[in-house]
């Protein structure tokens, strides 16, 4: 029976991160950067010097407004075969003379199966209050490339919005075939023996 010994390396934190986070409005695309920060687990087997991804916690800062019903969208997480993630997040609202507000707590995973990109269970929780009409936030998919936020405005109002956006995502070894390991920069540090 062969032996085989793993070790978890750099649970390292890390800050100054650029996030690209693509948006799309009325047919334009936004590109927003937000400085972020957050926690990177690598494994690899004591044998083997190389490293691989086993999961990667984000925590992040997006605002932006929407003016009248317009709809955005932003795809925030980038999903390959054997990725699950996990999000939690807190999005506020405020429209111009400050009469009107919106809070929103969301709590949901996806998992990709190389076929599909699919929420676990049965969708995001969401927990809201509002002022707003028909003022709503959203968590989705586009397609299998992404986890999406879609945020819709209200009639003939501008919303200042703000989301506060942590992720956690694990990069799985799926027995079918390629997946795992995830491709992320930058590349795992050298393992420092002690």
């Amino acid at each position: 029976m062969a032996v085989v010994q793993s070790v978890m390396v750099k649970n390292k934190e890390y800050d100054g991160v650029r996030l690209t986070i693509v948006g799309s409005q009325s047919g334009n695309q936004y590109y927003n950067y937000s400085e972020a920060w957050g926690v990177r687990n690598y494994i690899n087997e004591i044998t083997n010097p190389t490293a691989s991804l086993d999961s990667v916690s984000f925590n992040a800062y997006l605002s932006f407004t929407s003016s009248g019903t317009s709809m955005w969208q932003f795809d925030l997480i980038p999903m390959s075969i054997g990725d699950t993630v996990m999000v939690e997040s807190q999005i506020v609202g405020l429209n111009s003379d400050g009469s009107k507000g919106y809070v929103c707590n969301i709590f949901g995973g996806f998992r990709h199966s190389g076929a599909t990109l699919s929420a676990i269970g049965s969708g995001a929780t969401y927990t809201t209050k509002t002022d707003f009409s028909s003022a709503s936030v959203s968590l989705g998919t586009t397609g299998t490339q992404s986890v999406t936020f879609k945020v819709a405005g209200d009639a003939g109002e501008v919303i200042d919005w703000n989301l506060h956006i942590k992720y956690t995502k694990g990069f799985h070894t799926l027995t079918f075939g390629s997946g795992g390991g995830g491709s992320w920069y930058p590349v795992p540090p050298p393992y420092e023996e002690s």
